[in-house]
């Protein structure tokens, strides 16, 4: 009989001084929290844009992109914000989450 592994720890948090969403992985090897992954924005006047999602290799296959995604926009719905999602990795993950919608900004195209 094997021993399972305990889940990971993943702790998403903002850096506003480098503007960026930072997620930290915590698990036996790692206990304190590595940087696992950034999901870069920029502020405008009522919009967060999100740029760039990054994941570091040795980190991928945890949903820590997802959960990037998912803390930017809690965020913006506690700070009465909307989103711009240029960057890819959340757009294909809007696709998936249509339910997150409500929080995006309207494109110029979306008023005809």
């Amino acid at each position: 009989m094997t021993e399972s592994q305990p889940e990971p720890d993943i702790v998403v948090s903002d850096n506003a001084e480098h503007t960026r969403y930072e997620a930290h992985f915590s698990d036996a090897q790692n206990p304190h929290g590595a940087l696992a992954g950034v999901l870069v924005y920029e502020d405008g006047e009522g919009t967060r844009t999100l740029l760039h999602t990054v994941v570091w290799e040795e980190y991928s296959g945890h949903g820590i992109g997802g959960r990037l995604a998912t803390h930017a926009f809690a965020d913006a719905r506690e700070r009465g914000v909307k989103i711009v999602p240029v960057c890819t990795f959340v757009q294909g993950w809007l696709e998936r989450h249509p339910e997150q919608h409500d929080v995006l900004a309207a494109r110029p195209d979306d008023a005809r």
